[in-house]
């Protein structure tokens, strides 16, 4: 089971009886906006762990392959986040691992080159058959980048990833499985990817 909260960071407050005397020391050396934004995504991680887990408070963290967070007891559910602009996504496997992507719908200078660089021909051909291309371009970009997350994978290995929209199927030279969900909420484009299949994901807005 997938769960999955998105918030808008102008709107979102912290809960502070959630974290540890820790995480709020070290957010306190960012700067303003990325103290916020690391804030609230760790008090919604922790809501969500408190709510589904019964865990009281955020667990130990870590940083682990390509600075990907976790907890340090592996045996906790993995858990993703992604931001853009001010939205946020935090998201949480009670099995398996998941990775998430967030992209707030908005125009994107020569974004058809940049699909034609780093989208494979048939991803391409797939796009521009779209009625509307630049939200199929943000379709196609957040299940990669949801898939690279998963895996812990670096943006610059984008080409990497195939997405075959009209089968169902992505697949990369890096990782087995990928099970994947894409949602449009609003001008929010979301993308989840999960290493086993997504028996039920709960969506909060």
């Amino acid at each position: 089971m997938l769960i999955v909260q998105i918030a808008d960071l102008n709107q979102a407050t912290v809960d502070f009886s959630l974290l540890s005397p820790q995480i709020v020391e070290h957010a306190d050396k960012l700067s303003v906006a990325r103290k916020k934004q690391f804030l609230v995504c760790r008090s919604i991680l922790a809501s969500l762990l408190k709510q589904y887990c019964a865990i009281p408070t955020l667990p130990l963290m870590t940083i682990g392959d390509n600075s990907r967070p976790c907890f340090v007891d592996r045996n906790l559910p993995d858990f993703n986040i992604s931001h853009s602009n001010n939205s946020i996504a935090v998201a949480i496997s009670l099995e398996g691992k998941v990775g998430v992507d967030i992209e707030v719908d908005r125009e994107r200078k020569n974004y058809l080159n940049v699909a034609k660089n780093f989208f494979a021909e048939n991803e391409y051909q797939w796009m521009i058959k779209q009625t509307d291309t630049l939200a199929a371009f943000w379709q196609l970009w957040t299940l990669k980048e949801s898939a690279l997350k998963l895996y812990a994978k670096g943006v610059w290995q984008i080409k990497s990833v195939s997405v075959d929209i009209d089968n169902g199927i992505i697949s990369a030279p890096f990782g087995e499985h990928f099970f994947y969900q894409y949602k449009q909420i609003k001008n929010v484009h979301l993308a989840l990817n999960s290493s086993i299949p997504i028996s039920k994901c709960e969506l909060r807005v």
